[in-house]
């Protein structure tokens, strides 16, 4: 018995080791790319570090300045992209407005959410059926009227637009994830809080947004990062580089094929470091937050 339950743990960790190398593999060789040289990266046998290490890769994104290979006269080096120094803006104009679209995507989806949860009213069923299937429409075949819609406003190249859209593709998902959540409280603790006065948005305020506070963090990381990758859109009604979202520059970058190896690595990285640093915010605040709940249900 003992014997069976060592092979099946021995599994069950060679299995979390792939999933891990295959997840966090192509971050850690995006890392050990950017800082060193790209001579490095391409010698056979590999010899990574056999040229030292070099931070001139994020020197040359942050402050512009180049990195010394580029300096010396006669030097073999690949080319270097001016798209990697709007990196550190497109990174801060993405921070916006996926924070903003996660922000509004719980202003409005957790209320709504409770609504269709817990609360009976007309045309209930039918707007709820029509917010999971708006996700089923392709979202090439809405670039056209949402282009129209923000020329129309004069928010063509806004962070204002780009908020707006990422919010109306986000919110069906976490209408439907949170109404799933608050109906998995129970029944007792609405009607107990209706007999004794409580108005429906006292209950939804504090009955049952504490005890849904994990899932509603979750809710709203994943439209953050829903909003976040999203290319699309971003592309088709982005406007000058002071507002241009991190993945069309990351697109520019890559799409230039004599580009420095380290410094496409450099920029990856940094793009994904507000990736990284969520990781660690969902399972510290929301997976210990759902196993508690589990083992006090």
């Amino acid at each position: 018995m003992t014997r069976g339950r060592d092979v099946g743990r021995a599994f069950l960790m060679l299995g979390a080791f792939l999933v891990f190398l295959f997840s966090g593999g192509p971050v850690l060789l995006a890392f050990i790319g950017s800082i060193v040289p790209d001579q490095a990266i391409f010698s056979y046998p590999p010899n990574w570090f056999g040229h030292g290490v070099t931070l001139d890769n994020y020197r040359y994104i942050f402050t512009g300045e180049l990195p010394s290979v580029y300096q010396e006269q006669g030097a073999t080096r690949s080319m270097i992209s001016d798209a990697a120094r709007q990196v550190p803006r497109a990174l801060m104009n993405s921070m916006i407005v996926a924070g903003s679209v996660a922000l509004v995507n719980l202003l409005l989806g957790a209320p709504a959410g409770f609504a269709y949860a817990r609360m009976r009213f007309r045309g209930r069923i039918l707007t709820f059926m029509g917010l999971i299937m708006a996700p089923l429409v392709p979202s090439i075949a809405l670039i056209v009227p949402y282009y129209l819609l923000v020329q129309e406003f004069g928010l063509v190249g806004s962070r204002i637009s780009m908020i707006a859209i990422h919010s109306v593709m986000t919110l069906p998902f976490t209408v439907l994830i949170l109404s799933v959540f608050f109906r998995r409280v129970p029944g007792e603790l609405h009607d107990a809080a209706r007999v004794d006065g409580c108005t429906p948005f006292q209950v939804f305020t504090r009955i049952f947004v504490p005890l849904v506070r994990p899932s509603l963090l979750a809710t709203g990381l994943f439209a953050f990062m829903l909003s976040y990758a999203e290319f699309m859109f971003a592309h088709a009604l982005g406007g000058g580089s002071d507002v241009r979202l991190l993945p069309v520059v990351m697109a520019a970058l890559a799409r230039n094929p004599d580009v420095s190896w380290g410094l496409l690595n450099a920029s990856i990285f940094v793009a994904v470091v507000p990736s990284l640093v969520l990781v660690v915010v969902v399972w510290r605040f929301v997976v210990e937050g759902l196993m508690l709940g589990g083992v006090k249900g």
